[in-house]
């Protein structure tokens, strides 16, 4: 992998990219807590990699023990929350509606805040020792973010379980659960990546990039609204691109495509 590294003026966040994957990888030892500096560094790599068209996944790692053990408690205080919440619920939002495909790479503990950027991203790879957890509840209040996406993506009942009573999940059974893609030995999440990066490889870059867009639509709203925006989107943007052209010419000609991930 070809290194290109962004550094924040802490050295919190770092961005790395090959020709086709971004890394986006934040450090606040001890436990990685998330506060407004790291939030905001973190959306401005998401945002750069996201220009460069030639990206089709947008990976998002934790450095030390921990993925992140939530946002820092010292900002939750009534003077300091509504900034913070703003930061990161921006954060959030650009994750839920960017068009390049992104994943979490969870180790150790991933609580609150931390699972919450972990639900914000298309796929979720856990080396098989990490946790998931909502512990909110147990402070006095409740995790926002997952209290919209957490039902989406297991199901009302367990999603009940760890947001009203704060259970931890093992990443076992998050995959049974269904809210992570697969599990991964520990020390073996970048192989996570290199996999994703290899069934994308063939792929255009711009047509990813619309077929995410369409996957959020289409979570969006009562199903005939989605499909109808989904069936505008394919028209009016996705098959004016000089790709989603030279995939159905290439497959009537039966030869290979050549992206220009335009």
């Amino acid at each position: 992998m070809k290194d290109e590294t962004y550094d924040t003026d802490d050295k919190a966040v770092d961005l790395i990219l090959d020709d086709s994957v971004a890394i986006i990888t934040f450090s606040r030892p001890p436990v990685n807590a998330l506060d407004r500096i790291r939030i905001a560094a973190i959306e401005a790599r998401v945002r750069e990699a996201s220009r460069r068209r030639e990206i089709k996944l947008i990976a998002i790692a934790g450095k030390g023990q921990d993925f992140c053990a939530g946002t820092d408690i010292k900002e939750h205080r009534p003077e300091d929350i509504g900034e913070l919440l703003r930061a990161f619920h921006s954060l959030v939002r650009l994750l839920l509606t960017l068009d390049v495909p992104t994943a979490a790479l969870v180790q150790g503990r991933a609580l609150g805040g931390g699972a919450e950027l972990a639900l914000a991203c298309d796929f979720i790879f856990a080396e098989t020792t990490a946790v998931f957890g909502f512990p909110e509840i147990r402070l006095g209040v409740f995790p926002p973010v997952a209290s919209v996406l957490l039902g989406r993506r297991i199901g009302r009942t367990k999603a009940a379980d760890l947001i009203l009573c704060g259970a931890v999940m093992t990443a076992e059974a998050a995959e049974r659960k269904g809210l992570i893609n697969a599990l991964v030995n520990p020390g073996d999440l970048i192989n996570a990546v290199e996999t994703m990066r290899q069934r994308f490889e063939s792929f255009s870059a711009s047509s990813l990039r619309h077929a995410r867009r369409a996957l959020f639509l289409g979570a969006a709203g009562d199903p005939l609204s989605a499909l109808s925006a989904v069936e505008k989107s394919y028209l009016t943007d996705l098959m004016k691109t000089e790709d989603a052209q030279e995939g159905i010419s290439a497959f009537l000609e039966k030869r290979p495509p050549i992206w220009t991930n335009r």
